[in-house]
């Protein structure tokens, strides 16, 4: 269960009236150092690696909602879907949902984790400037699914995009996801910070990847590309701090 930031200000003003830690989680309230629950939806087609992004993230934290694929029927009817490794490849066939919490340290670090985690965190640390919490969505690949990002999309506060570089078509249809962000711009009014991933990057070895410069003249440098894989945790802490800092500037 999502803890929102009115349960974080009744743990909070406990805490503090109990006086159980140093520099409490109401003081970080108090002083305006926590955003409200925030949310982030994540859009890609089947197989550009959106789930396992997340995995890479928050580890077995992620409940998902992903199922084996059937490679010799989806192959066949969906030209996005690169079939690389499928004997370990599933995917999305709902929607999956988590809770997250972004800790800031006074060392101007940060740190993702899963929200239960992050309140435990809070709770035993004294090195912290402030926190953001997000609720994160990652919606089903396939086409059949295609109604379910706009869906997602009402009301996200950022949206990270994923394409599988390896693949023409999965990178094309990028634009395809823009056009529903425009969309909801216009209906809510309110500008919606969005980064690119172009994954699969350690297939350049094998001279399967297309590059970032692929998708960035794809969706007309609207928006900034980064080049990850799943392989490399570390490569998405960049860009995420970008994110992050897009939001902090809306």
């Amino acid at each position: 269960m999502i803890l929102d930031i009115v349960n974080l200000y009744i743990i909070a003003e406990l805490l503090d009236y109990i006086g159980v830690i140093k520099l409490t989680v109401a003081e970080l309230l108090r002083e305006g150092k926590v955003s409200r629950l925030m949310k982030i939806t994540v859009l890609g087609t089947s197989g550009s690696g959106k789930t396992s992004f997340l995995r890479s993230l928050f580890g077995d934290d992620f409940v998902v909602s992903d199922v084996k694929r059937q490679d010799y029927l989806e192959g066949k009817a969906n030209l996005t879907y690169t079939p690389i490794d499928v004997e370990e490849s599933t995917t999305t066939v709902s929607m999956n949902q988590l809770g997250a919490m972004v800790i800031f340290t006074k060392s101007n670090q940060f740190e993702i984790m899963d929200i239960n985690d992050g309140v435990d965190n809070l709770l035993s640390r004294d090195d912290i400037d402030s926190f953001m919490t997000f609720s994160i969505f990652d919606t089903a690949g396939q086409e059949r699914f295609d109604f379910m990002a706009e869906i997602c999309l009402k009301g996200s506060d950022a949206v990270i995009l994923l394409a599988d570089g390896s693949n023409v078509s999965s990178i094309e249809y990028l634009n395809y996801y823009i056009e529903k962000i425009k969309h909801e711009e216009i209906r809510s009014g309110i500008q919606i910070p969005v980064i690119i991933f172009m994954n699969k990057q350690d297939l350049s070895a094998k001279g399967l990847y297309l590059g970032g410069d692929f998708a960035r003249t794809a969706t007309r440098n609207e928006y900034e590309v980064f080049e990850t894989t799943i392989k490399d945790p570390e490569c998405f802490q960049l860009p995420l701090r970008v994110l992050i800092n897009q939001i902090n500037d809306q």
